[in-house]
């Protein structure tokens, strides 16, 4: 028996001290999760006028079912906070709902450069 897997795209908040997602989304594949990674990323950088460094030299970490994608640190007077984006692989259950992903409005080439460096991870 076959079994399918499904990708979720989450993003860590530091400030807020919480995980993000779209509430029962999953995707076919990494790409379509690294899409909705990198929309959250963008509304992320709104809500904080940009001030979030991303770490895109940083090495993705993790395994295939849990892989942080991109991290960030936001300094302010209580510290640095730190944020994250990350997609889980899960295996497809029937309650999952597969759902298009968000897609960010600009899409830098550093941006490109994760979207291609975790395809080549999942491969």
């Amino acid at each position: 028996m076959k079994t399918s897997t499904v990708y979720q795209a989450q993003a860590g908040d530091g400030f807020r001290n919480k995980r993000m997602r779209r509430t029962n989304s999953y995707f076919n594949t990494p790409e379509e999760a690294v899409s909705e990674a990198l929309a959250m990323k963008e509304k992320m950088d709104l809500t904080y006028k940009n001030e979030i460094e991303w770490d895109y030299d940083r090495k993705i970490t993790g395994s295939v079912e849990k892989m942080k994608i991109l991290k960030g640190y936001l300094v302010n007077d209580d510290g640095p906070k730190m944020f994250y984006l990350q997609i889980t692989s899960l295996e497809l259950q029937k309650e999952y709902h597969i759902d298009l992903p968000k897609n960010p409005q600009k899409v830098s080439s550093k941006d490109k450069k994760v979207i291609t460096r975790v395809n080549k991870l999942y491969m």
